[in-house]
């Protein structure tokens, strides 16, 4: 009798493989994005690239090459460059669906890599969407003053991506099999607020300069949050019928 709970503990422990996987995945993102804070346009062509094909050849923007500064649409006084490159959205991606869904995986190394395609597949997907919906929101003449064109850029470009983090997480959730309870599905939440807030306020606490981040953390964490109780009001409702005496 006493050999059981030991053997339980044991068993549900982390094995060696799961957390070095862990590790590698954590060192992976780590990599990427302390390259992305030094690349270029030039060096980010691998996400660029396919992103501008995918917003030219199915959205019909001009989009042409121009070295050193990315891809460029004159007819929408657009520049394709680094900062659109969705390199945070690729982390953010990679991270979730790895740490969410590896538990479920006998072959952890395996998960790491597919994570990886899954996640710069979503990303060059997401980044042809927001150049689309960019391109045309930027010629737009609707505009107030509480409302600029600013404003409405970071407002498509965090529903885009926070909308594509949830289309890419339950589409693989379905796919696997593995499904999440409620506190699960918070997941991509967790992660998207982290990664695009948690990280860079901490860099900002670092180096002694918060100005003008509170602004956009409200505008990303009330998008993001308002999202997400879209996302569940449905099951909340037909909840609250189910069980209504």
């Amino acid at each position: 009798m006493l050999k059981k709970p030991g053997r339980w503990v044991v068993a549900c422990m982390p094995s060696r493989y799961s957390l070095a996987a862990g590790a590698c995945a954590f060192i992976l993102a780590f990599g990427v994005k302390a390259f992305y804070s030094r690349a270029g346009a030039d060096e980010l062509l691998w996400v660029l690239a396919p992103s501008a094909w995918l917003a030219r050849f199915v959205g019909g923007i001009d989009l042409v090459y121009e070295p050193g500064a990315g891809f460029i649409s004159h007819t929408h006084k657009l520049v394709v460059g680094s900062s659109c490159a969705g390199i945070n959205f690729l982390v953010i991606a990679f991270l979730s669906l790895y740490f969410s869904f590896a538990p479920n995986r006998s072959n952890k190394s395996r998960w790491l890599l597919l994570s990886a395609v899954l996640a710069l597949s979503a990303t060059i997907a997401a980044n042809g969407l927001r150049i689309f919906v960019s391109a045309h929101l930027w010629s737009a003449d609707f505009y107030l003053d509480w409302m600029t064109r600013e404003g409405m850029h970071r407002l498509a470009g965090t529903t885009i991506y926070y909308g594509s983090l949830l289309a890419l997480y339950f589409a693989v959730e379905g796919w696997s099999g593995a499904r999440a309870g409620r506190s699960g599905r918070m997941t991509p939440l967790f992660w998207y607020l982290g990664v695009s807030l948690g990280v860079p306020l901490a860099g900002r606490l670092l180096w002694g300069s918060t100005s003008g981040f509170a602004g956009h953390a409200v505008w990303v964490t009330g998008i993001a949050l308002l999202l997400t109780l879209l996302l569940f009001l449905p099951s909340m409702l037909v909840n609250r019928v189910f069980w209504r005496p």
